[in-house]
């Protein structure tokens, strides 16, 4: 039972640290196309978006897929008697 608590933290984290690295790409994004004169920042956008997909990955990894309960509506014949 703590394992899943703390696969549940875990995610949590990754999750936020997934959004926090998009927030600073979008941030820089808007900053370097408001200052054209600053693409020695552009380095910095690449990096940004390499980070980006490499947490996305070890997200997919990670957090398991929600699982789909099984309907109540489908009923056997078995099952009513």
């Amino acid at each position: 039972m703590s394992e899943l608590l703390i696969e549940n933290v875990d995610g949590r984290k990754l999750a936020h640290a997934y959004v926090a690295l998009a927030m600073a790409r979008d941030l820089a994004q808007r900053y370097i196309d408001d200052r054209s004169v600053r693409e020695d920042l552009r380095p910095l956008l690449t990096t940004l978006d390499v980070a980006a997909e490499l947490l996305e990955e070890v997200m997919q990894k990670a957090l398991p897929e929600p699982s789909v309960a099984p309907s109540l509506a489908v009923l056997s014949s078995e099952n009513v008697m």
